[in-house]
């Protein structure tokens, strides 16, 4: 028999034992590190580089079916759960058949860590929302006294997105620019256009925008003096800086790349503005060096902006981004509609900052 073939009917011998009753006790555990069965079965999908046909998913699938607790943690407290989210192979589709069978979500190991922080690390944002779906707690504290609402910033913009809009999920809040729906029949598309007086509602057809007119535009604030500040750019060729820690670990780590800088081109935008927030970094923007980053999604747009020359600008921005924007690794962030209006200005809509976004 083909190696392939031979190792694609293990999954098959694992269920026939199970239902013949000739295989050990399922609900007990193997070796010195006391993996629970359905745990093996796990460990073997995201971290056994098999031939096509092997069926890990099926064997833990019928392992549940049978009567294989699904949460017995090891020597270190892990429970499946943990290891089918845990990167660079988290398994999405067995983390959602584990959760769908009971699996605690908020299951902690030795160290204090739910399953949450593993797909944290990852910055695999599916993982990060299945999770979330099912009830977990963000403020369960790890050994260290962290919990996944204070760290999900170190770990990225793309979980931090994850993580800010399930909480407002979870107490009925909405922001804007949240979801790439249409603000009037909620379809979901990525080809929507922005209203173009506030640009930050967002349509898929001009029908639709027409027919929610009268509830949008009790809250359509355009562009203009009492909503926005004008900011003068500063251009530099080396934007390694905009890459976040976790952008770079990852990268290290060989989990993920981030995009490279590209050319400046005049248009509408949203960008995201990151103010330092340590006391060095404010010493040397008072003096006209350093200060904001901003950038946007594809990074065709980038640049810094000093205090010095955009002083009432400049603190307004950083007010704003402040109190208004989310915290972590030494810098605050928020996010704006933006507008480059020629190379040395940049508006920005400071009355309206938007929800997090992916990048």
């Amino acid at each position: 028999m083909p190696y392939g073939t031979f190792r694609g009917c293990q999954g098959v011998i694992v269920i026939q034992a199970i239902s013949n009753g000739t295989a050990p006790d399922i609900t007990g555990t193997e070796t010195p590190f006391k993996l629970g069965y359905v745990s093996m079965a796990v460990l073997g999908s995201v971290r056994i580089s098999g031939p096509p046909g092997m069926k890990h998913f099926e064997v833990v699938q019928h392992l549940l079916n049978s009567g294989a607790p699904v949460d017995i943690p090891d020597v270190v407290g892990h429970t499946a759960l943990h290891y089918a989210c845990t990167p660079p192979e988290g398994n999405l589709r067995l983390a959602r058949l584990l959760v769908e069978h009971s699996a605690n979500v908020n299951a902690q190991n030795r160290y204090g860590e739910v399953p949450l922080f593993f797909p944290f690390q990852g910055g695999d944002v599916g993982l990060v929302e299945l999770l979330l779906e099912h009830g977990t707690d963000l403020d369960i504290d790890d050994g260290n006294g962290d919990s996944p609402r204070k760290l999900c910033v170190s770990f990225g913009a793309e979980v931090t997105a994850a993580v800010r809009k399930w909480e407002r999920k979870r107490t009925g809040e909405h922001a804007l620019y949240e979801e790439k729906q249409c603000e009037h029949c909620r379809v979901k598309s990525s080809g929507l256009k922005m209203c173009a007086r506030c640009r930050v509602v967002r349509y898929c057809s001009v029908e639709c925008q027409r027919s929610h007119w009268k509830t949008h535009k009790r809250s359509c604030r355009p562009f203009s003096a009492a909503t926005t500040v004008t900011l003068k750019p500063m251009y530099n060729q080396n934007f390694t800086s905009t890459f976040s820690i976790a952008d770079m670990t990852r990268e290290a780590f060989s989990l993920s790349k981030p995009n490279s800088p590209c050319a400046i081109e005049n248009k509408n935008m949203i960008i995201k503005i990151q103010v330092p927030i340590n006391p060095y970094s404010e010493v040397r923007a008072a003096y006209g060096i350093g200060g904001l980053l901003i950038y946007n999604k594809k990074r065709d747009f980038m640049c810094t902006i000093n205090r010095e020359g955009n002083a009432e600008a400049y603190d307004a921005v950083v007010q704003t981004v402040r109190t208004r924007g989310v915290s972590g690794m030494g810098e605050a962030k928020a996010y704006f509609a933006a507008e480059l209006k020629n190379r040395d200005e940049l508006i920005v809509k400071i009355s309206e900052p938007l929800a997090e976004q992916p990048f």
